[in-house]
């Protein structure tokens, strides 16, 4: 079955999360947002390991780990809509929803309790 969120290969998990030219363009914005170099993975298995990487620094590694799992549910949820409800989603929906439930995620679930929406938009690392 073709990718349901570009049509242009076969989906797989490899493909859906880091080949996929949706998923692409996501990962192109969270690295600008979050400003952290940017994400190149040609799987899954890369994607895990990215907060580990030379130039996070190491305040900020559990957030962009926490992003990165973010954007991996935002990318299954919008393949799903897509599937089942012939969605249109696109990388800016989906951004959008990434930053959302991040700031959810990090105020609910974080020792950063106070952190401010306005704030979290411009950089979700500004707290540190």
């Amino acid at each position: 079955m073709d990718c349901i969120l570009c049509g242009e290969a076969i989906e797989s998990v490899d493909h859906l999360f880091s080949a996929c030219k949706m998923a692409a363009l996501v990962w192109n914005k969270l690295s600008e947002w979050a400003k952290i170099p940017p994400i190149f993975a040609f799987s899954f298995r890369d994607l895990v390991s990215i907060h580990n990487g030379d130039g996070v620094v190491r305040k900020a590694k559990d957030i962009v780990r926490g992003l990165i799992m973010v954007v991996y549910w935002c990318i299954w949820k919008a393949k799903n809509a897509n599937f089942f409800s012939n969605g249109k989603g696109c990388s800016e929906e989906i951004f959008g929803e990434v930053k959302a439930l991040g700031f959810l995620w990090l105020k609910c679930r974080s020792k950063h309790k106070n952190i401010v929406w306005r704030d979290w938009c411009i950089s979700p690392l500004y707290m540190l």
